[in-house]
């Protein structure tokens, strides 16, 4: 059985849309959430960027994954030990008060991460998955769920490598990261309505993040 996890970080209003499409197609989301940061703005490329007012999206990610991308999106790998547990334990709590329901997978902002920072998030009760910043081309499944790569971060490299995926009879799983905001600004709604017409109708197993470890014992045995 192949997988795929369709993981989207930071909580932006643009992921409106992006769920659109992905309840069209019966894919399921794991969004990645700031709690600390409700209503911030920021600018890429001169554009503003808005992040959602999360008491207010309980409703819009009804169906889809709720994960921790901890409080205020900084460098985790700068912070100390506490400020780690402060940053990724108290995102926790917000989200499940927030959402009511569990918070089990935890995706690291940025593109860096180290083992002492893992080791930290694991040692708060509770998470099953950790996604690390790192590229892994292989198709396959982690060598653990604390350590799960990413194989594009680009949904027109997605749509073609996809193609990679279903043609390689070795090939487990296909984890695809991006922005709600990347969609905007790219205009590339439409090949993300692709990628995801294309895991339906192969018919890829869409997992949300927190459930791949009960797929990673399955396959095992």
């Amino acid at each position: 059985m192949k997988y795929f996890i369709l993981s989207i970080d930071d909580g932006t209003v643009y992921d409106e849309k992006v769920i659109a499409i992905l309840n069209r197609y019966h894919i399921k989301g794991t969004f990645n959430l700031n709690s600390g940061l409700d209503d911030f703005v920021w600018y890429s490329e001169g554009r503003p960027v808005c992040r959602n007012h999360l008491p207010e999206c309980v409703n819009l990610y009804q169906g889809h994954e709720v994960a921790s991308h901890s409080l205020t999106h900084p460098h985790l790998t700068e912070c100390s030990d506490d400020h780690i547990g402060y940053e990724v334990g108290v995102d926790k709590e917000n989200l499940e008060r927030i959402f009511r329901r569990p918070v089990t997978s935890f995706a690291f902002p940025f593109e860096d991460f180290d083992e002492r920072s893992i080791h930290r998030i694991q040692a708060i009760d509770g998470f099953t998955v950790i996604r690390v910043s790192e590229i892994d081309p292989s198709f396959r499944f982690p060598s653990d769920p604390f350590h799960l790569k990413i194989t594009s971060l680009d949904v027109n490299e997605a749509l073609n490598r996809f193609e990679e995926f279903l043609a390689n009879p070795e090939a487990e799983l296909f984890v695809f990261v991006s922005h709600g905001y990347d969609f905007e600004f790219g205009q590339t709604y439409e090949t993300l309505e692709q990628l995801c017409k294309r895991v339906e109708e192969s018919g890829v197993c869409s997992i949300y993040t927190s459930e791949l470890p009960a797929f990673m014992n399955q396959n095992s045995r």
